[in-house]
């Protein structure tokens, strides 16, 4: 895992005013983390996990390993992006599960 920061003011504002057209409620990266893997197998693995699991309401997918992904859109970056809630008892006793945060998984190379 690699800890990143919540995404900056400047980055967020730029954004928000150049690609979302004013709109926060389409921000879903505020709160983000990163997580690196060696091989495709174990990211694979990972991605199951989270959507599999009862505690996780996923909202959406982002996948630029898709064979069906153009990664010159992106000059060859590649990447998998979840944007999900913590639906957990926890998370509702706190009144985060409506929070929806990304989750970043990298490979390597």
């Amino acid at each position: 895992v690699k800890w990143t920061r919540m995404k900056g003011h400047g980055r967020t504002i730029e954004k928000l005013l150049r690609s979302y057209n004013n709109s926060p409620s389409r921000l879903l990266d505020i709160s983000r983390q990163c997580v690196i893997f060696e091989n495709i197998k174990d990211l694979k693995k990972c991605l199951e996990t989270i959507i599999f699991d009862e505690n996780v309401a996923v909202e959406r997918i982002k996948n630029r390993y898709s064979t069906q992904y153009d990664a010159e859109a992106t000059g060859g970056y590649r990447d998998v992006i979840i944007n999900l809630r913590l639906i957990s008892q926890q998370a509702q006793a706190i009144w985060a599960e409506l929070h929806i945060v990304a989750v970043q998984l990298l490979l390597l190379d």
